[in-house]
């Protein structure tokens, strides 16, 4: 396994289209073009014009700092397959790299208090429509375009390659949540352990509900996980308290989340593509591997992704693991047709605050319940004056 960039010459020739120039979006691609070498940067979204700013505004602050690259630019519309498909098969990238959602993630935490507190028992499982449907739509391009490319995709892939993989249509790997504790967790393992960070490493299984509250509380809410430290590439797990190391990885390491903290989650995501464009091995952590729900260690490099458990940890016993965080975050099941089953008391929250009633989600119902939560939300916040 190497740690080197995979961005190195002998891969410029591969083509990285980032699809989305939101918050995450941005940040990544400030992120992939303030870097000697790299694949072919295309960046894409609805509005023309906003792309291009926004690609020229880090092409040049990377030229500020001595970075000189090239960035292309696209118009893509997810909600038009066919438009979506052609342009595919015109700029013909090796990797996709999604950040679209119909909705950020952070959008309810931003609601005022009590409001938030009526739909926070929700959780995040009941809006899946609005990162499911813009993912749907873009698999749907892929394969009509007739192009071979890997997809990568930032919007919950917990749960939304789980739901599409029984159509045949997940992405090969997701970014975010179970990775983005990392950083905090080596920190503190290290310090426990009074070795040097770059001597650990912590291999994590764990879904949404419990990487989100890792490094903000210390523990992760009732949601089960597993955890593994190696020290110098021997597994010390068993001399460590886990739990301790989770606990002084927030004390220690506290961050800033919302927006701001889409920081991390662009630098989770380089690690990924790092590894995908990469000709070796190297350990990452990722959602939505190969259609599985939660996350995951994995070892990436330009052939793909493969499990990376802790030792002695079965494919089976990982996947119980995050079945079991989803159910945390109101997602009952995913049956292998793709259809969602939501947990009663999550989705009656949702009925409840704001009208939205969808205890069962096949796929063939997400553009439309996308489009339903999307309006009653919308109306929701008017309300507020």
């Amino acid at each position: 396994m190497s740690d080197r960039s995979a961005f190195a010459t002998p891969l410029a020739d591969k083509t990285l289209l980032v699809l989305g120039l939101g918050n995450l979006g941005s940040y990544a691609l400030d992120m992939l073009i303030r870097r000697p070498a790299g694949p072919r940067l295309i960046v894409a979204g609805r509005d023309g014009e906003a792309v291009r700013k926004r690609a020229n505004l880090s092409r040049l602050t990377a030229a500020q700092l001595g970075f000189h690259r090239t960035v292309g630019t696209a118009v893509i519309d997810l909600t038009d397959v066919t438009a979506t498909a052609r342009a595919l098969a015109e700029l013909r990238p090796d990797i996709v790299f999604t950040t679209a959602s119909r909705q950020a993630w952070w959008v309810v935490d931003a609601l005022p208090g009590p409001l938030r507190e009526e739909l926070s028992p929700a959780q995040f499982g009941p809006w899946l429509p609005m990162h499911l449907a813009p993912l749907l739509q873009l698999m749907q391009a892929v394969g009509a375009s007739g192009i071979d490319t890997t997809v990568v995709n930032a919007a919950f892939p917990d749960a939304t390659h789980a739901a599409l993989a029984g159509a045949d249509l997940a992405p090969l790997v997701g970014i975010g949540n179970v990775a983005n504790p990392l950083p905090a967790l080596r920190h503190a393992a290290a310090d426990l352990l009074a070795e040097p960070v770059d001597n650990v490493s912590v291999r994590l299984v764990a879904a949404h509900y419990a990487s989100t509250r890792l490094p903000r509380l210390g523990h992760s809410g009732g949601a089960p996980y597993a955890m593994s430290v190696l020290a110098g590439g021997k597994d010390v797990t068993a001399s460590l308290d886990t739990a301790q190391v989770a606990a002084r990885a927030a004390a220690d390491h506290t961050r800033h989340g919302g927006p701001l903290g889409g920081m991390l989650t662009a630098a989770s995501a380089i690690t990924v593509l790092d590894g995908l464009l990469g000709e070796e091995e190297r350990l990452v952590h990722a959602p939505g591997p190969l259609g599985l729900p939660g996350g995951y260690p994995l070892m990436a490099s330009e052939r793909g992704v493969t499990l990376a458990l802790p030792e002695g940890m079965s494919e089976q016993t990982a996947r119980r693991i995050n079945e079991e965080g989803l159910a945390h975050d109101g997602i009952a099941g995913i049956e292998p047709d793709g259809t969602v089953r939501f947990a009663d008391p999550h989705h009656q929250v949702m009925r409840e605050v704001i009208g939205y009633d969808c205890p069962v989600l096949p796929l063939s119902d997400v553009l439309d319940r996308a489009d339903e939560l999307g309006r009653r939300f919308a109306e929701l916040r008017r309300g507020l004056g």
